[in-house]
């Protein structure tokens, strides 16, 4: 397992489209991927549990993957997330 701190920079945060755009990212893995924002644990690959965690512009979140892609996974994600 893998993890990495990430300070989200999407404007609008993961609602609507880009909560949307995460787990069509995210689907694309093997790896079982979660996002952690204080003390909730999100499945990237669900879009109600994204939309439902409120992740906002300039919230650290963190990004952990678990699977035979894992590295990959999180360096999509963050690079995703943290632009």
């Amino acid at each position: 397992m893998i993890s990495k701190k990430v300070i989200v920079k999407k404007e609008t945060g993961l609602h609507a489209r880009p909560g949307s755009e995460v787990v069509d990212l995210a689907m694309k893995f093997q790896s079982n991927i979660n996002l952690k924002k204080e003390d909730k644990v999100i499945n990237a690959k669900e879009v109600l549990e994204i939309l439902s965690a409120d992740i906002n512009f300039n919230d650290e979140i963190i990004i952990e993957a678990s699977g035979p892609d894992e590295e990959e996974a999180v360096k999509a994600l963050e690079e995703y997330i943290g632009s």
